[in-house]
């Protein structure tokens, strides 16, 4: 820190004061587990929204999208650009579903839904994968980025020492925080590297050496400026961009974008304060992800690869941060490390409590000890989040070589999940053994077509989630059913379309049947026209910044989708079920 000038200090130094004095004003009480986990169902959409683009916005998103941009130009940012279609999708078909569960995270949902021993198994055994082998990965790659980001900033010293002290102070701040506490948190972390990303990107663009964006665009190859791609000349093949539009969404299993919601945006979801709350909030956090953000992150990559034109594929996402040695203003340093401190501090604090959540919640309570205090639980889920955060350092120091090695890793693995995760709300014989299996053929589909067969990405994922499907779909009507009296509460709880649940009713005519119309055809309307903003106003973005493509088409679709929105929220704010 020997360059820092002194408004480089007070940058750094502000948002820590500014955290403390969150943590004093909104900081848990922790008199329940449901207060520390879920903040007692009380939260604004816009508080639980942001705080779900804040936990997204890690330190390691614009190192990760750097190296896809030096990789295959702008058109590469679709390997998750397309994730929007998945969570428009649960904004409009099932946030509202989630808010009506009542249940405390997204796997206490298994015993709403299924029934038996393979129920309790499969909540266990979720919790375990999911919230401790699954997180660390998250978590790993999360501190593999601040390992590539404290060097630039503090040459000279140890980083692994440094990352050490984060993640000490992420862990006591998360425990006293709790989640009330952390989402207020992430309001202010978001906004901070938010701003700090465009003042980043407008320095960068203006430096001696790059000029302007026409002349930024002068010095970059054509391929690298393609919005859609072309498999040309290193850009993403059409048909990996068919892919991932049609199957991927709906199919792969990845924080912040699980098919039909879960994970840390279904325990926001859960924690707001009614279902138009939920439905906001979830908006917002889709909006704001997929909108709201990448651009910044983009321009910043461009340059780095003028500037750095030679950097290996593991040193690529390096390059966003060596921007920031090249002349930037005084006080610039000092808020990109505050900015991506937030990023960290926010990604860190959601994925130890969320995880905590489920071994706490969803492990230890249902399945191993009974009748325990919420004192006791608590205090459990201080030590998980302490080894949790300890692992995870040993597997970014020893474990990981690049952040987007491991993205496309975890969206292989999982990519026969996602049907059932979806279909569980809607197709009623979907029981716990087809969770189960959908569990077990993923992997061993992805050893077979990625490993085995050597079938490259994406094309893996097209042959795993379609096997997988097909394998489940036949499987739900050989496999046990759900107890119908757990469907039937189920059915009766979260109010899911009656259309889908016709063949219970007609097998089990002793249950009273009420007709519940959810709306579909408006949530398919607010799906299409979230699409058309949100990929509408990147498009317009692309346009304006270079000065070619069909801008009209871009601002039509972009206003198109702001009218869409607009009816669609306001219908399902005045509509409730009908029966």
């Amino acid at each position: 820190m020997n360059s820092f000038h002194p408004l480089d200090y007070v940058f750094f130094l502000l948002p820590f004061f500014v955290i403390f004095f969150i943590l004093i004003r909104f900081r848990s009480k922790h008199q329940s587990t449901k207060e520390y986990f879920q903040a007692e169902g009380s939260l604004s959409w816009f508080v639980a929204g942001t705080a779900m683009v804040a936990t997204t916005f890690a330190a390691d998103t614009p190192l990760a999208v750097t190296e896809i941009i030096r990789n295959q130009g702008i058109s590469g940012n679709w390997i998750w650009w397309y994730m929007a279609v998945g969570g428009f999708v649960t904004v409009f078909f099932f946030s509202k579903l989630w808010k009506r569960s009542g249940a405390s995270t997204d796997l206490e949902l298994i015993q709403i839904r299924y029934s038996g021993k393979e129920a309790n198994f499969l909540r266990g055994f979720k919790a375990f994968v999911i919230g401790f082998l699954l997180n660390l990965v998250i978590l790993g790659w999360v501190n593999l980025a601040m390992l590539k980001i404290i060097p630039v900033f503090f040459p000279g010293y140890d980083a692994t020492q440094i990352l050490i002290l984060l993640l000490v102070f992420g862990v006591f701040y998360t425990a006293i925080a709790g989640l009330r506490g952390i989402s207020y948190i992430d309001v202010f972390q978001f906004f901070l590297a938010w701003i700090g990303c465009i003042l980043f990107a407008y320095f960068a663009i203006n430096l001696s050496s790059i000029g302007s964006l026409e002349s930024l665009k002068n010095k970059l190859p054509e391929n690298k400026l393609l919005f859609f791609p072309t498999g040309e000349n290193g850009s993403l093949p059409w048909d990996h961009f068919l892919i991932l539009l049609t199957v991927l969404w709906w199919s792969s299993w990845y924080p912040g974008s699980e098919p039909g919601g879960g994970g840390y945006i279904a325990q926001r979801i859960l924690a707001t304060k009614n279902e138009n709350a939920a439905l906001k909030g979830s908006l917002w956090f889709v909006i704001a992800h997929y909108f709201v953000r990448p651009w910044p992150w983009i321009l910043v990559a461009l340059v780095s690869l003028v500037l750095y034109p030679n950097l290996t594929e593991v040193e690529s996402g390096k390059g966003f941060l060596m921007v920031l040695k090249e002349g930037m203003p005084n006080g610039m340093m000092g808020l990109m490390l505050s900015a991506f401190l937030a990023a960290y501090l926010s990604t860190l604090a959601t994925h130890l409590n969320w995880g905590a959540s489920y071994l706490v919640n969803d492990l230890w309570k249902p399945l191993l000890r009974h009748k325990q205090s919420d004192s006791h639980l608590i205090k459990l889920s201080y030590f998980i989040q302490l080894v949790t955060a300890a692992f995870s350092y040993v597997l970014a120091v020893y474990g990981l070589d690049t952040i987007k090695g491991a993205w496309v890793f975890l969206l292989e693995a999982s990519s026969g999940i996602g049907f059932v995760l979806i279909f569980r709300w809607y197709f009623w014989r979907i029981s716990a053994w087809t969770e189960i299996l959908a569990l077990i053929l993923s992997p061993i589909f992805y050893l077979l077509y990625s490993q085995y067969l050597q079938i490259p990405f994406p094309y893996s994922i097209l042959f795993t989630s379609l096997s997988s499907a097909s394998v489940l779909i036949f499987s739900s009507f050989l496999l046990p059913e759900t107890k119908p009296e757990i469907l039937f509460t189920f059915y009766e709880t979260t109010k899911p379309p009656y259309f889908f649940w016709r063949g219970f009713f007609a097998k089990h005519p002793k249950y009273k049947q009420t007709i519940y119309h959810n709306q579909m055809m408006v949530s398919l309307f607010g799906t299409l026209s979230g699409l058309s903003f949100v990929f509408g106003g990147l498009y317009s973005v692309q346009c304006l910044l270079w000065k070619e493509g069909n801008l009209f088409w871009g601002i039509l679709f972009f206003f198109v989708g702001i009218v869409g929105l607009y009816f669609t929220v306001q219908k399902s704010e005045s509509n409730r079920i009908s029966k």
